[in-house]
This record gives structure tokens, C-alpha cells and sequence, in this order.
């Protein structure tokens, strides 16, 4: 066995040590939702009502995408998930600016709305179902990775 010089620990129990304080960032980082999740989560349920498209799907979606907030595109575009038009001068960036998080919301809302999926699955109310459908209908770049940031967003948020 080996023993690190630094701490006069060996290896395999460093091993533990260094796992059970990773368990227990994540624990804590998952007893709060990330970003702006509570100061939305009316907002939202609302927005999902009348689309009717899960609110988890929209809180995950936002979470992978930007924290719900947090990034720098939300933080500067008000643009909470990643949505991309045209390049903009002003701005420096390909993704869209919106004038408050809201109609970022919205945007999101209205682009699931336009998928060839959309009718058949709205009223669903399983995240997940949705979630596969945008990552088919190429929402993201890599799929399977997307589908789990996603997956991993909605845990984060309940």
C-alpha cells in the first residue's frame, strides 16, 4: 500500500475520505434549487399550464442550460436557455437577448410549441417523455449527455 507523504494516510482510505466529502457537497448543493427556480416557479407553473408541458421540463431544461440564471447568457441576455437566432452586433453573441427572464420563459414554451412532437405529447405530464422528444428533434448538441444534465436538472429542483 502506499501512503501519501502529506498526510501519512494511505491510499485506499484517502480514497474514502475524499468521496464521502464529495457526497457531502452534493447533498448539500441539492437541498436548494439552483438559480432563480423559486423566484420563477409561479411563473412557470403558469406558462406550463397553458402550454401544457410539464414544469419540470422547463425548470430542468433551464437548470442544464444556465443554472436557471445563473450563466452568463442568462445573467447578461436575460437568455435562460441557450436559445439561438441570428447573430447580434450589439450583443457579440448568437444567442438571443430577452428584456426579462420571462420572455425567455415564454420562448422556450413557444419553441417546444412549434416541434412536430408537440401535439402529440402536450398534456403529459412525464418530463421525461418531453426531454427525449427536444433531444430527437436535436435540441442539443450531444443527446445522451444533454438527456442526463437534463435529467440531473429536474432531480435538482424537487
Amino acid at each position: 500500500m502506499t501512503k501519501s507523504k502529506f498526510l501519512n494516510v494511505n491510499y485506499h482510505t484517502m480514497k474514502k475520505i475524499i468521496y464521502v466529502l464529495c457526497l457531502l457537497i452534493s447533498v448539500s448543493m441539492m437541498a436548494k434549487p439552483p438559480g432563480n427556480v423559486e423566484k420563477y416557479r409561479k411563473f412557470v407553473d403558469s406558462v406550463a399550464i397553458h402550454y401544457q408541458i410539464p414544469a419540470d421540463l422547463i425548470f430542468g431544461v433551464g437548470v442544464c442550460e444556465s443554472g436557471f440564471g445563473l450563466s452568463k447568457h442568462a445573467k447578461n441576455l436575460n437568455n435562460y436557455f441557450g436559445i439561438r437566432g441570428k447573430y447580434s452586433k450589439i450583443h457579440k453573441t448568437s444567442y438571443v437577448y430577452y428584456a426579462k427572464p420571462e420572455d425567455s420563459i415564454v420562448a422556450f414554451c413557444e419553441l417546444v410549441a412549434r416541434k412536430k412532437f408537440y401535439d402529440k405529447l402536450k398534456g403529459n405530464k412525464d418530463p421525461m417523455v418531453w426531454v427525449k422528444a427536444l433531444a430527437k428533434a436535436n435540441y442539443a448538441g450531444n443527446r445522451k449527455v444533454w438527456i442526463k444534465l437534463v435529467k440531473r436538472g429536474i432531480a435538482s429542483i424537487k
